[in-house]
């Protein structure tokens, strides 16, 4: 696997991992554990009445019983009050199979409420037997990078490799750009040049930075591409496609990440149909291209001034 792989299916993950709430982050991890751990990690779904005995997961060599949450969409006193119902129950349960609780919160940028830390302090300090932990997404992006090249396709599908980005073409950037649906823009939207330290102002992962520095390397062959294409105002219209989706996905309610509204702008772009390395190597490409001379993502100087 070449780097460019590696930052493709790590971008993935992270999209996927802002993307999963509830039953969905639940399924995530079960996925992510099963891949790395096989028979080794038990997942638990509650059964009849008796539900899952306050067990979200269980990993049998090592001991440790998981309870996942999603801590942002708790009131604080519905987050104190679930963290020491579920461990009391996982006691009363399980305490004879583990040594380590691991409370797993899908919080997009890695940090938890005051709230949070105390009850986690409190039950450390009230059970010194037992090992308590939290884990968030740079924990399982650890365990996501153990994953073999056969895991990750399975998963997400094949990648954007290096051979593609080196080889990729005009035949592949008219393929994209034939995809996407044009129509007649707003004459309202003024296209910009992109500021420095747009990615930081965007709170773009370091994931999705890396995967856009990538595709900046073949910036220079779109704009030739649309410098020699026969309609002159050919690139204006794609930026325009590209912008009237992007504030799209910027008002929807709730809140995007800005790393899903990436995700879903690449989806957009590269449709269903063509999921070939080159393929995605002309979406990026494009997306980069966009992104460095269009209004796609807020302009850093504009972030600064609000």
């Amino acid at each position: 696997m070449d780097r460019i792989q590696q930052l493709n299916y790590e971008k993935d993950f992270r999209i996927a991992f802002l993307e999963s709430k509830g039953d969905g982050f639940q399924h995530l991890f079960e996925k992510l554990m099963s891949k790395v751990y096989h028979d080794d990690f038990m997942a638990c779904r509650p059964w009849g009445n008796v539900g899952d005995r306050k067990n979200d997961g269980y990993l049998f060599s090592m001991r440790m019983l998981f309870q996942l949450y999603a801590p942002n969409e708790l009131s604080a006193a519905e987050a104190i009050r679930k963290i020491n119902e579920d461990f009391k129950g996982a006691k009363e349960h399980w305490e004879k199979y583990f040594d380590e609780w691991i409370f797993v919160h899908n919080a997009p940028d890695g940090r938890l409420g005051p709230h949070v830390i105390e009850v986690l302090a409190e039950l450390r300090e009230n059970n010194p037997a037992i090992r308590i932990s939290h884990w968030g997404y740079e924990n399982m992006l650890l365990l996501f990078r153990q994953l073999s090249l056969q895991d990750l396709e399975s998963w997400f599908g094949p990648s954007l490799t290096m051979e593609a980005n080196v080889n990729l073409g005009f035949s592949d950037l008219a393929a994209v750009l034939t995809h996407i649906s044009i129509r007649s823009a707003p004459t309202t939207i003024e296209v910009k040049e992109v500021s420095q330290g747009k990615i930081e102002a965007n709170f773009l992962s370091q994931e999705v930075a890396d995967f856009l520095k990538i595709g900046m390397q073949k910036s220079p062959l779109v704009a030739q591409f649309f410098g020699n294409w026969r309609n002159p105002t050919y690139g204006e219209q794609i930026a325009q496609a590209f912008n009237r989706e992007y504030i799209l996905l910027r008002e929807q309610t709730p809140i995007l990440h800005p790393d899903e509204i990436f995700g879903r702008l690449e989806a957009w772009a590269g449709g269903t149909t063509n999921t070939t390395p080159l393929h995605k190597a002309a979406v990026l490409a494009v997306m980069a291209y966009l992104f460095d001379k269009c209004e796609i993502f807020e302009d850093a100087k504009a972030m600064r001034t609000v």
